[in-house]
């Protein structure tokens, strides 16, 4: 069966890890201290976890024949221990495990000693091991499956490129036909753990310092606040003032402006009232002067002498 990529980086990812316990748990039972069998920081030996992938790249077709899956496996498995100390021997000046100890060994890279298990235990990861962990993965949803292998892979990556850089600082070091995994393991540990501890000295010296700055910053900031705060209330006040005097100013002259309408008004009203008197006046100074004057009734006065001017001039009206 085909599977996606993040199926197979968690095959590895298991695997691996469970390589690493199988290796330390082997390490105590032997020489019985705690044994880091890892060349990386974290606990994992990427042997194991390439070597199930392979295995199930090429080998899961033969599940059905335990027999030829057990053969191909022990060959897979060899083939692969003995590329993979070579390559490391050549690339790291250095040697992982060494079995030379050990009889039917080829160039202390393999041995029929470790082939055997390693065959055995192969079978089971194919037969028994995989289908069961596989159905356990494919549970996961794959939006979460994503962020699991995202972070696993970072976190993985990161200790890769660190435990290569401190190794190859070591590279110099004379060709030994030993085992050197738990000094190789101890100087990639020491070498982070001091980067580790230098990165965190650098931190708290940059929190201090930002600490510092922070509280320089906070101080003139408050100190600016309460400058510029002050100046604006002043403006504010220079302000009001400035506005309530223009308005008590205007106040008082559309007081006076009131006085000027009323005593124009006044004015006004008292001339009205001088004209109208002055027109009734000269209206009765007409009557009068018509009366006396006026040739029609000097006449009708002349015509009927007996007669009072009363009767003949037309009365007031009421």
């Amino acid at each position: 069966m085909i599977y996606n990529l993040e199926i197979y980086f968690m095959l590895f990812i298991i695997y691996s890890c469970l390589g690493w316990v199988m290796e330390c748990t082997l390490g105590v039972i032997q020489k019985h201290k705690f044994v880091n069998r890892g060349f990386l920081i974290g606990p994992y030996c990427p042997i194991y976890g390439v070597g199930v992938v392979a295995g199930t790249l090429l080998l899961s077709k033969f599940s059905n024949n335990i027999i030829l899956l057990y053969i191909l496996s022990t060959i897979v498995c060899g083939g692969l221990e003995y590329f993979t100390s070579y390559i490391m021997e050549k690339f790291f000046n250095a040697r992982w495990w060494d079995y030379s100890q050990n009889k039917f060994n080829i160039n202390g890279r393999v041995c029929l000693q470790t082939l055997i298990p390693f065959g055995i235990i192969s079978v089971l990861v194919i037969c028994f091991a995989n289908p069961w962990i596989l159905n356990k993965l494919y549970l996961i949803p794959n939006k979460i499956l994503n962020y699991i292998v995202g972070g696993i892979l970072l976190i993985f990556v990161i200790d890769l490129c660190i435990s290569f850089k401190v190794i190859l600082k070591f590279k110099d070091m004379n060709k030994q036909e030993k085992d050197n995994t738990e000094e190789l393991s101890r100087k990639v540990r020491e070498t982070a753990e001091s980067a580790i501890q230098k990165l965190t000295s650098e931190k708290e010296k940059l929190l201090r310092q930002i600490s510092i700055r922070r509280y320089v910053i906070s101080k003139n900031i408050k100190y600016k606040r309460k400058k510029y705060t002050n100046k604006i209330k002043n403006q504010q006040l220079t302000l009001v003032g400035t506005f309530k005097s223009n308005v008590q100013h205007i106040d008082d002259r559309i007081k006076v402006i009131d006085e000027k309408i009323k005593t124009l008004a006044k004015d006004v009203s008292d001339k009205i009232a001088t004209i109208k008197e002055n027109q009734f006046k000269i209206r009765k100074d007409i009557k009068e002067k018509f009366i006396k004057e006026s040739k029609l009734n000097k006449r009708l006065i002349s015509a009927f002498p007996n007669v009072e001017q009363k009767d003949y001039t037309r009365k007031k009206n009421k």
